[in-house]
């Protein structure tokens, strides 16, 4: 490392979301915010300082869909690359299907169940999501994929 200057070194934001399942259902988010305004995905936001993966996983689906995660699993990541960005977005992704609570409103957007298999077709339903679902149906753990977006 020594003196090499860290222009070229990307800063990473961390991201973590879950794929909170029960049988066949999968719990969505059509989200109220940006980043993906309008857009259908599985809750979940950004790690912070001095929070472990999961830690901020849990805390973001509590606060999101009030409920407490018992068990999760890591199920992979996803990077995404915007040239002349400075900012690259490493999202984590859990699944998880031990959990208590009631599901409640948030901010966020609004909340539903859906089969997890027909969800794939629903209008505004975020493509990195229809990347990852099949893998995270088959357990076909850990998922790693790479994008670049133009800006």
């Amino acid at each position: 490392m020594g003196t090499e200057p860290w222009d070229d070194y990307g800063y990473t934001a961390l991201i973590v979301f879950c794929f909170l399942m029960e049988d066949d259902k999968i719990l969505l988010i059509r989200r109220a915010n940006e980043p993906y305004k309008g857009e259908i995905t599985v809750p979940g936001g950004r790690k912070k300082r001095g929070e472990s993966l999961k830690e901020a996983c849990a805390r973001e689906m509590f606060e999101e869909t009030g409920y407490i995660l018992k068990d999760m699993e890591f199920a992979g990541i996803l990077h995404v690359y915007r040239p002349g960005d400075k900012m690259e977005y490493l999202s984590n992704y859990f699944v998880c299907r031990s959990f208590e609570g009631e599901l409640r409103a948030s901010d966020e957007g609004e909340l539903f169940w859906a089969d997890a298999k027909t969800s794939l077709s629903l209008p505004g339903i975020h493509p990195f999501y229809v990347r990852l679902l099949p893998d995270i149906l088959k357990r076909n753990f850990p998922i790693e994929v790479s994008v670049v977006r133009g800006k």
